[in-house]
């Protein structure tokens, strides 16, 4: 048996309470209460009761529960897409008990565990993933996909929009479509050389294979530019540079640092790179798991520092009391609420 809930989003709630009653609640009663409507016993308690917990967190999150790999049910509370409310979703799974042999919990909806049996119901039209169809294009890091499937052509284009993202949601789950999909569009005609949907999965893997560490940390790759005035701009980035590597990290922080010894191409010289790469280093031990550097760049006798912190936290002032040593000039500290990482949107390979 299976459940899922979704609701339309509203606002100004205490998240950091409203995930701790959930999770209080979900220990004493909750956990005991969903296993037994999943065996059939007061299904509609449980999802009235569940319902009101998410919904004190934000009524723009959806829950479900499914089998779980290594437990036997998983929960799951996702934002659904929306980027704002992603950070809070990861907050409440950050939250969560350890999983055990009955229950594990995801902030994303998973890949289904056998994708041949996977049947949409859109309307009155059955759209089973493995008539499914797409046409690929790797760029980069990223992966644009056009998806058809044989019944496309009996639905609304609104609906064909809605069943290609449910369809790559169980192919990969998810924080794949997040990462590693760019483009998504839905076709009623086949690709003059269409993959099957359920291969997308090997495409995915090998794309992350090439851009990230055996325990699944980032790549970074280094950038080169100019500026409009053709001065030399020299960049580097975590690789892939999406919110979805981390998206508690809901606030960007570029830091803006001059230094004194540059090239004549306004580069950093052998002095001011070891001073930039200490500050870094500092500004990263000082955040832990409240903030991140993502990239940086250098131009015109600046660097200019890319972080991500948790807005939930006193970490935008942390940076701003580590960066106050600095020697060689003012630095600059700015705070902008990005929860989906546009702000560095052009250091994306």
């Amino acid at each position: 048996m299976s459940f899922l809930r979704r609701k339309q989003p509203d606002g100004g709630r205490d998240e950091h309470s409203a995930i701790a009653a959930f999770w209080q609640w979900w220990t004493e009663s909750g956990a005991a209460l969903t296993a037994e409507a999943i065996a059939g016993r007061d299904p509609d308690a449980m999802v009235g009761a569940l319902s009101e917990r998410v919904d004190a967190i934000d009524p723009g999150l959806a829950w479900e529960l499914g089998p779980g790999s290594d437990s036997s049910h998983v929960l799951v509370v996702t934002s659904e897409g929306n980027p704002d409310l992603r950070p809070l979703s990861r907050r409440w799974r950050m939250a969560a008990p350890a999983a055990d042999p009955v229950w594990a919990y995801s902030d994303v909806r998973l890949p289904a565990p056998d994708v041949q049996d996977v049947v949409l119901r859109i309307g009155e039209v059955d759209l089973d993933a493995g008539s499914a169809s797409a046409d690929v294009r790797v760029s980069g890091t990223q992966i644009d996909v056009v998806v058809h499937h044989p019944r496309f052509p009996e639905l609304p284009e609104d609906a064909q929009r809605t069943a290609t993202f449910l369809l790559l949601d169980a192919v990969l789950g998810e924080a794949d479509v997040e990462t590693w999909v760019g483009q998504i569009a839905a076709s009623e005609l086949p690709a003059l050389d269409p993959v099957p949907l359920v291969a997308l999965r090997a495409v995915v893997a090998d794309v992350q294979a090439q851009n990230t560490g055996p325990d699944g940390e980032p790549h970074w790759v280094m950038l080169n530019g100019t500026t409009p005035d053709g001065g030399a701009i020299l960049a580097s980035a975590q690789v892939p540079l999406r919110a979805s590597t981390a998206p508690h990290l809901d606030t960007y922080v570029p830091v803006v640092v001059p230094f004194g010894d540059h090239t004549e191409q306004g580069l950093p010289g052998p002095a001011s790179l070891v001073a930039l790469r200490d500050l870094e280093d500092h500004l990263t031990v000082l955040l832990g798991e409240s903030g991140r550097v993502v990239a940086h760049q250098s131009h015109d006798g600046v660097r200019i520092l890319h972080l991500y912190v948790d807005g939930t936290t006193p970490a935008a002032e942390q940076v701003r009391a580590g960066v106050v040593g600095w020697d060689q000039g003012e630095v600059e500290v700015g705070v902008q609420l990005d929860p989906g990482w546009t702000s560095v949107a052009h250091l994306r390979t």
